[in-house]
């Protein structure tokens, strides 16, 4: 893999996207008890997804490494399933947590791997 600004920044931009939103799940129930209604926004989580959309396929574009870029996937179509279906079925909302998590450690694996190309 050719280790350019551009898939580094992407796995940057994901890890912190990533973190935002796993901070911003955990944190909405006590903000809307504070008043902080506007998190409840939905629009917001579907911010993250384009979001998380977009760096794991900048990421993962032209990756050497397709253990790392299949479990980046998979934990993105987690992800977008748990957030999709979890007014449904409410135990959904915790593997929300757990696939935001894997996509943090996806972008981590992606970028160490991208550092052992140089």
């Amino acid at each position: 893999m050719t280790n350019t600004p551009n898939y580094r920044f992407a796995d940057i931009v994901g890890i912190i996207s990533s973190s935002l939103c796993l901070i911003h799940c955990v944190a909405t129930p006590l903000l809307i008890a504070l008043g902080a209604s506007f998190m409840a926004n939905p629009y917001i989580k579907y911010l993250f997804l384009i979001i998380a959309f977009s760096s794991i396929y900048k990421a993962t574009e032209k990756t050497g490494n397709s253990k790392t870029g299949l479990f980046l996937w998979v934990a993105f179509w987690g992800f977008l399933f748990s957030i999709l279906f979890q007014e449904e079925f409410p135990s959904l909302h915790y593997l929300e947590y757990a696939f935001a998590i894997s996509i943090i450690i996806g972008h981590i694996l992606n970028r160490r791997n991208c550092k052992q190309c140089r």
